[in-house]
């Protein structure tokens, strides 16, 4: 009975020993809150600082607020901050400073492989921000019924967040998201599943360069350009990929660039002959000392055309027309849209002469002229001329095989070493009677004419000179013999006088 009463006795002296070594959570915070506050004279400590939230911005400190001892610190009952931690460190913090009440996170520059968002710690956050650092790629979606309405990983050298494999997305279960900050990152894919849903939002993609514009297209028509808005739009720009022929280039341009091109492609739509849908695509031309304009590169190549597109949007300055059965330039003289074209690809056509450009703006300004595999008969170096006295200019002739003759040996070959520069394909312009290059012409094969009288007027000249050369000799030796001997040799004695002798008596 005895050892029964001393062992109950223990039990209860280890609890009560227990209680005073770990107190209940509840109770102490009830003392807490109940006992007054002792006036002190000590400097009390920093007040953390307060957290706000306005648009744009998730919940965020700066590195001076980061944690001494530990890798992250609660700053507030709600809020949670990290900083410079790795995946391993931050799910082990994560595990002690989090508590059901948390809903605001930041991780300053955290060294993420694979950054897995379907950890269902995500899952009560309203505002979620890692930022900073240098993720990898991001794995797995949210998790359902994830409460993140503001979402910032900013500055974390992201090239994507289209999470792998890529049937998933990330963003599926965010329902109650509307702020998205991914700035300062290396994205090459827009995140468009953010945007197929009827719900407004703020997307700040400042610093991605390299964003092809065709997803910010997409984005806002899924959005009907309403629900989605840019933060920072001054400074967002997109990659614009233009294949223009044999010319390919990409041109980081701003994303208001983007409803230019939304007006563009209406008056696209514009040109004649109608339904040949061309590709209309603008330009930002840069010139010094000059404000920066949009300008229009129009591609109708491949469409059939008998004839050169008319009614081309204004500032059109690039137009390809080749692949075509396009027989003359005449609407380049006569179209006023065609004033501002600098750029004419009309390759793989069959235009047969140059002839009809004699005079117009395009002739006179043209930067790159490229009429290569047509049915040139003749080039007239008199057309060009002036536009070669500048540089700046190039033409492309290859595989044009024109009549060749004298005139072409003697002019039109000369002309093309002359501006070999600015012809450089000019070794490739063809004779068509099998003659070869037109620049490797002789005079013998191609200057052939009928002779006539006048062919032999130096040898009648020659003749005469020489009639006369022994004439005035015969003369000059009747003279000299009459003189020295008293008599006149046989012909000129037997010569009949004639009435003019007495001036020589």
């Amino acid at each position: 009975m005895g050892s029964a009463r001393y062992c109950i006795d223990l039990v209860l002296w280890g609890a009560i020993a227990y209680l005073m070594v770990f107190p209940p959570l509840t109770e102490t915070r009830m003392e807490e809150s109940m006992e007054p506050h002792p006036t002190s004279t000590e400097k009390p400590e920093t007040e953390a600082p307060r957290i706000e939230l306005k648009m744009g911005k998730c919940f965020h400190m700066s590195r001076e607020h980061c944690p001494t001892e530990q890798r992250c610190k609660r700053v507030d009952p709600v809020s949670v901050f990290c900083c410079d931690v790795d995946s391993f460190r931050l799910r082990e913090a994560l595990a002690i400073t989090m508590t059901q009440n948390t809903t605001n996170l930041h991780v300053l520059n955290a060294t993420i492989k694979e950054l897995d968002v379907s950890q269902s710690t995500f899952r009560r956050l309203t505002s979620m921000a890692l930022t900073d650092g240098n993720i990898g790629k991001i794995v797995g979606q949210f998790p359902k019924y994830s409460s993140i309405a503001c979402l910032n990983i900013s500055n974390n050298n992201l090239s994507s967040i289209t999470p792998q494999p890529p049937g998933q997305r990330p963003f599926a279960y965010l329902f109650t998201l509307s702020i998205l900050d991914a700035s300062a990152n290396n994205l090459t894919e827009f995140p468009l599943s953010l945007v197929q849903s009827n719900r407004k939002i703020h997307v700040d993609l400042s610093g991605n360069n390299y964003l092809p514009c065709k997803h910010f297209q997409k984005a806002m028509e899924a959005n009907n350009g309403s629900l989605l808005q840019f933060l920072n739009h001054e400074n967002t720009y997109c990659a614009l990929d233009l294949r223009f022929n044999w010319f390919q280039n990409v041109q980081i341009v701003q994303i208001d660039h983007l409803q230019v091109q939304k007006d563009l492609n209406k008056s696209c739509q514009d040109i004649k002959p109608a339904n040949i849908n061309c590709t209309c695509t603008t330009l930002l031309e840069l010139v010094v000392h000059q404000e920066a304009t949009y300008v229009v590169a129009v591609d109708c190549s491949q469409r059939g055309l008998k004839e050169l597109p008319t009614g081309l949007p204004n500032n059109t300055v690039n137009l390809n027309v080749s692949y075509n059965n396009i027989t003359s330039l005449q609407a380049i003289s006569d179209d006023a849209s065609y004033d501002h074209l600098s750029w004419l690809i009309a390759d793989h056509n069959d235009i047969a002469s140059i002839v009809e450009l004699e005079g117009s703006k395009f002739i006179d300004n043209f930067r790159l002229f490229s009429i290569t595999n047509n049915k040139l008969r003749s080039i007239h170096p008199y057309v060009l001329s002036n536009r070669f006295v500048t540089t700046g200019a190039t033409m492309l002739i290859a595989d044009n095989h024109i009549h060749c003759d004298c005139n072409t040996e003697k002019v039109l070959k000369p002309w093309l070493l002359e501006h070999n520069v600015a012809i450089p394909d000019y070794k490739d312009l063809w004779c068509d009677n099998s003659m070869g290059a037109v620049v490797d012409l002789k005079e013998f094969q191609v200057c052939h004419t009928p002779r006539d009288w006048t062919d032999y007027i130096y040898y009648i000249i020659g003749l005469e000179a020489l009639v006369l050369a022994l004439l005035i000799s015969k003369v000059s030796y009747d003279y000299w013999v009459f003189k020295t001997a008293g008599y006149l040799p046989w012909p000129a004695n037997k010569m009949p006088r004639l009435p003019c002798d007495w001036l020589c008596e």
